[in-house]
């Protein structure tokens, strides 16, 4: 028993040691590792739990044994029941949602930028504009509203978010999140530092900082 105590702990150090990491580097594999060193050992324990003890009766087996059961038959569906809606469903039903729409400004901003992207209309009067995976997402309310320039300078915000897979690495923070409670006080600093780098580029790409600040003033007014 003190064997699997001490592997235990080994493991739920190990998954510390990883989100600290992962608070430095921001890479998203690093998450899961921290997830899956933090749940292995209540996992092996749920295993290791008897189910037939003599004194089920008591309030402590009853417990233990519901817990156990949790482990086993509610965490690891829900865990990747979560992951593929996340990873597949949910971008599937924006893309079904939207429009696929040929720009030429758009393409030209691929070729400039070297990054392959598709963009899709959203049939929303909000100015809106994300990202998921190799898909840019804007509102006929954002086309509506800006500039062209402006809108450039969004278009390239979010081309940013495609080139650094920021989409899967916010996905990522948020699914670790769910299950870690050492996640719950992560903060949002990894989120915060792919809007910084999105605009950097935005604005490098442009030459100026005054497109992009217009554009976010102006979608403001709407939040």
């Amino acid at each position: 028993m003190s064997a699997v105590f001490f592997a235990g702990l080994v493991s739920i150090m190990l998954s510390l040691l990883v989100f600290a990491m992962w608070k430095k580097y921001h890479h998203a594999w690093l998450l899961y590792a921290h997830l899956f060193f933090l749940l292995s050992p209540f996992l092996f324990a749920s295993f290791r739990i008897n189910c037939s003890m003599g004194f089920v009766g008591s309030l402590l087996s009853f417990c233990t044994l519901v817990f156990a059961k949790f482990m086993l038959y509610f965490v690891p569906p829900v865990l990747l029941a979560t992951f593929i809606t996340g990873v597949i469903v949910i971008p599937k039903l924006y893309e079904r949602n939207a429009k696929k729409h040929e720009n030429s400004a758009f393409t030209n901003l691929c070729r400039k930028t070297g990054i392959a992207a598709q963009l899709f209309v959203v049939d929303k009067a909000l100015p809106v504009a994300f990202s998921l995976g190799k898909s840019v997402f804007v509102s006929v309310g954002m086309f509506e509203l800006l500039s062209k320039k402006e809108l450039e300078a969004v278009l390239l915000h979010e081309l940013a978010h495609v080139k650094n897979n920021s989409a899967w690495s916010k996905f990522s923070t948020n699914f670790v999140r769910i299950f870690s409670p050492v996640a719950w006080f992560s903060g949002s600093h990894s989120v915060e530092a792919e809007e910084i780098k999105a605009d950097s580029f935005a604005i490098k790409a442009q030459g100026t900082k005054k497109f992009l600040m217009n554009a976010k003033k102006k979608v403001s007014l709407f939040c």
